[in-house]
């Protein structure tokens, strides 16, 4: 089933994203970002029914920063020099808060936790650091692709984030080898503040950096294999089908042609997810309502984030005619329960 959606799915969106706004993007700015380039956004809306789990392909919005402001079956775990991956439980043995969202402009004070919500946890934009005047929401960095290796990445940071969909060529197109030997600047950056580092953010591409590997688990297994020694904590994905089931094979597999993420052995950060462009307010929230209690529950995943940017314009969380407030889908998702957390 698979290899007869994905096709579609890759070229349902091709050049819906942006074109030059990816070059600003590489040199690690972001105040853009959006469903730039990943050609499957909202063929996933359309695609990823409940009955159709196979599909795999959901479609990332290709997010990255625009024009700068300041920008079939597992496999064994790949090896590292992290094996032991490191626990989704902070210190004193609590969880850690999982919510956040990727958005261009940063989230206002109405994303922060508070006596009658649970809030956001974290952010970012895909660039290395947050716009001046920012909220006091922890921001993560990202080392969006080959070109903002020289990118100095903001203060105080927890975590850093890899290659944005490094398999899309309309992304950081990177192929696996490509990015492995770019990977030890990646990691020269996190030995500055002593960061644990998130992989390169992968979903079914097209058109792919390496026509050859179109699914995001070989392309990650081949990065592996060519980064055998290689400092990777967490596993960052990006899915844009509009329902539960898909994204739960997406994560952990199935038997329908998904491998799952999970056959990587180390936490996971979905760092992109909402329904698809021609999606409604109603089906995106009919989405969240379903997907967050399924994330915050997982225990394979440590962080998630709601796509909240250019190029789904029923996905925003914030009004940007309206200073940031909340929209309704925004109220949504600052409001439903977590996991107790720290």
């Amino acid at each position: 089933m698979r290899s007869a959606i994905v096709p579609a799915l890759m070229l349902a969106l091709a050049g819906c994203g942006s074109s030059g706004t990816h070059a600003a993007l590489g040199q690690g700015d972001a105040s853009n970002g959006g469903l730039l380039g990943s050609g499957l956004g909202d063929a996933a809306g359309s695609a990823g029914s409940s009955n159709d789990a196979t599909t795999g392909s959901g479609g990332d919005d290709g997010g990255e920063p625009g024009s700068p402001t300041d920008a079939s079956s597992g496999s064994d775990a790949p090896s590292s020099t992290n094996d032991s991956s490191p626990s989704t439980a902070a210190e004193g043995g609590k969880p850690q808060c999982k919510r956040g969202v990727a958005a261009n402009a940063a989230p206002t004070a109405a994303f922060s936790p508070s006596a009658s919500t649970t809030g956001i946890a974290w952010w970012y934009n895909w660039a290395t650091k947050p716009p001046a005047g920012a909220a006091a929401i922890p921001f993560v960095p990202m080392i969006w692709g080959a070109g903002s290796l020289n990118a100095q990445i903001a203060a105080g940071s927890e975590y850093l984030l890899g290659f944005n969909e490094p398999n899309f060529t309309t992304q950081s197109d990177l192929t696996p080898t490509q990015a492995a030997a770019d990977w030890p600047q990646v990691e020269a950056i996190a030995a500055s503040q002593n960061l644990p580092i998130v992989s390169p953010a992968v979903n079914y591409c097209g058109p792919c950096s390496d026509p050859s590997v179109t699914d995001p688990y070989t392309w990650l297994k081949d990065f592996f294999t060519a980064c055998s020694g290689c400092k990777v904590d967490y596993i960052a994905v990006h899915w844009y089908n509009c329902d539960l089931p898909s994204l739960q094979a997406y994560i952990e597999g199935n038997d329908a042609g998904l491998q799952g993420f999970v056959q990587f052995g180390k936490p996971i950060w979905l760092t992109e997810f909402s329904c698809g462009p021609s999606s409604t307010v109603d089906q995106q929230k009919a989405y969240m309502q379903a997907a967050v209690p399924y994330l915050e529950s997982n225990p394979h995943v440590m962080k998630y984030a709601w796509f909240s940017a250019d190029g789904i314009a029923t996905a925003l969380l914030a009004d940007p005619d309206a200073g940031g407030a909340l929209t309704e889908l925004g109220q949504t998702y600052v409001g439903l329960a977590q996991n107790d957390c720290q």
